[in-house]
């Protein structure tokens, strides 16, 4: 696996592109891990690639031929995951109407791919931990036992052992999946890969668009290499994606990738991305009757955190802006603080303190 590794699966051609030290490395990893019969934990932030990993190692395994079966764990309500992970019998609940057979009755003989694992509820957790230690479950709605031979690779983009820290994830599963871990490094880390993946994704999505562009410029490359891709790989083919549409040369220009970048980075009309629009939108979030509880107590929100928030609205960038509330979002995910106690503190919406937690995910 050296530089471009090419996999097949079901006529499909997946290109790992990788020429940094970090991404030789997991390379090395998935050579050594493939051939065994281990579970394997993938970690990394969001568009590193862990997916195609994950079929990496079950292209390289003696599994290849037997099915790899993918599913997002995060993608699912919790009544929902047990049902799509376990399968269900018909009635078993009132959308339930016939027979259905789960993710992993599908992948028998072969590996299963769950994505964003610490995403299982405890409850989907206890029955997840019995598959990988017993190779069996039972159907929602069923007394049956099915008997199961599936390969395992889980993947995260969050701290697996600060969830465990938190109680929110199970230590003995933590430690039953964490038995090989292969940590993708987030592309801005490994620079080194930018020049390779552009260039690789120009000829392969300039087919797509029936258009006769052969390469980038250099200067548009050097440009791609000073963005820090917190998207990261995903991000990247999707700027280069966008720039071939604009494109009208042959040749992939800086000015192309440059207007990429702006109008994916573009805000949305009514976005809050800049302090000014951040402050006025926290202004109108403030509900007047929260000025006083109706037992006649003081307001729930602390005043130097209110005013702390607005003083970083004022005069902070967007990274400090979302840091700080990154630490409210903490303090959310202690069991005794829900989503909407954070809220009332901050004096705005749920909603906000959700689109305010997802820029903190993106910044810190």
């Amino acid at each position: 696996m050296n530089g471009k590794t090419t996999t097949q699966t079901q006529n499909v051609t997946r290109d790992i592109i990788g020429e940094s030290a970090q991404m030789q490395e997991v390379f090395r990893s998935v050579e050594l891990v493939a051939p065994t019969e281990a579970t394997v934990l993938i970690t990394g932030e969001t568009g590193v690639g862990k997916e195609i990993i994950a079929q990496a190692i079950h292209d390289s395994s003696t599994r290849k031929n037997e099915p790899f079966k993918v599913i997002n764990c995060g993608a699912f309500a919790p009544e929902l995951i047990q049902s799509e992970l376990f399968g269900h019998e018909e009635g078993a609940f009132t959308t339930a109407i016939r027979k259905h057979r789960g993710i992993f009755e599908q992948a028998n003989g072969g590996t299963l791919f769950l994505d964003e694992v610490s995403e299982m509820s405890p409850e989907v957790q206890v029955k997840f931990l019995r598959v990988l230690e017993q190779q069996e479950f039972s159907p929602v709605g069923s007394e049956e036992i099915i008997e199961v031979d599936v390969r395992v690779v889980a993947a995260t983009n969050r701290n697996l052992k600060t969830a465990v820290i938190r109680k929110r994830f199970r230590e003995d599963l933590y430690y039953r999946l964490n038995l090989f871990r292969i940590q993708i490094p987030p592309l801005r880390n490994r620079r080194a890969d930018i020049a390779p993946l552009a260039h690789d994704f120009v000829a392969q999505l300039s087919e797509n668009y029936d258009k006769s562009i052969t390469g980038i410029a250099q200067e548009a490359v050097k440009y791609l290499q000073n963005i820090h891709w917190y998207g990261n790989v995903r991000e990247l083919r999707n700027v280069i994606e966008t720039a071939l549409i604009f494109a009208e040369g042959e040749e992939l220009k800086k000015e192309d990738v440059e207007i990429a970048v702006e109008n994916l980075n573009a805000p949305d009309e009514h976005a809050d991305t800049d302090s000014e629009a951040f402050r006025d939108s926290f202004a109108d979030e403030v509900d007047p009757s929260q000025e006083q509880e109706p037992n006649g107590d003081p307001p729930v929100t602390p005043e130097d955190v209110r005013n702390r928030l607005l003083e970083l609205v004022q005069t902070g960038t967007m990274s400090e802006i979302t840091s700080y509330i990154s630490l409210i979002r903490y303090e959310a995910e202690i069991p005794h603080h829900s989503k909407r106690d954070i809220a009332k503190r901050l004096q705005i919406s749920v909603p906000t303190l959700d689109k305010y937690r997802a820029l903190a995910e993106e910044n810190t």
